[in-house]
């Protein structure tokens, strides 16, 4: 059975087509959740722009064992379990495959840490949560490099529109954050105790993850 299936299903276009999906869903993911963290972001929209953060950034975590699995059972040029596992050891592309396996490394961590919030604090949920912008930078890369179709220009649209996409949100919300400024509070202040860089990078630019709001507005 193992054995038809390595013969006779597509695992080219497989490989292709769910890794090309996984890296959309995780710009989805990572843009939804950037886009949640906007000051005019409240109530419903805020609430639904949340949910499908969540439910794009894991869906493409599936995908991306899918990809791998796919890889590795892969009749034509299959890759070996050190290749898939192990960072730049890959005997085809190893730039690109290598930033491909630490950019799903890097989402297993923040999906994990996102999950674990509670019990890391805000300071290190804040830290791992900030390898969403290398994952999808990673994942970008890789596409282009060991894509076969990445020739194609629709595909070169793609990846730039995409990449475009979230450096430009990135900046918005961190321009809205600053013109907005910052909130007077009377009294003490829990947030006082965090150090005051991170508490502007967290306020500018916290990601999509995988974990509950704290409170929406």
């Amino acid at each position: 059975m193992a054995q038809w299936i390595v013969d006779n299903v597509p695992t080219w276009n497989i490989i292709r087509i769910s890794g090309i999906a996984a890296y959309l869903l995780l710009f989805a993911g990572v843009f939804l959740g950037i886009a949640q963290g906007m000051p005019a972001a409240k109530g419903k929209p805020k609430a639904a722009m949340y949910q499908w953060h969540t439910r794009t950034t894991w869906l493409a975590f599936g995908l991306g064992i899918v990809h791998a699995l796919t890889l590795y059972i892969d009749h034509y040029s299959p890759f070996t379990w050190s290749e898939l596992l192990i960072p730049f050891s890959a005997s085809v592309h190893p730039v690109g495959s290598g930033l491909g396996t630490l950019s799903f490394y890097a989402l297993l961590i923040v999906l994990l840490s996102s999950d674990l919030r509670n019990k890391l604090g805000r300071k290190w949920w804040f830290i791992f949560h900030m390898l969403s912008y290398p994952a999808f930078i990673g994942l970008l890369v890789h596409g282009m490099v060991t894509g076969t179709d990445s020739g194609n220009v629709l595909m070169r649209l793609m990846y730039v529109f995409t990449g475009l996409s979230i450096l430009g949100i990135t900046v918005l919300r961190g321009l809205l954050r600053e013109r907005k400024g910052p909130q007077i509070t009377i009294g003490s202040n829990r947030s006082q105790s965090q150090p005051a860089m991170e508490r502007a990078w967290g306020e500018a630019y916290g990601l999509a993850g995988a974990g509950r709001p704290e409170r929406l507005k």
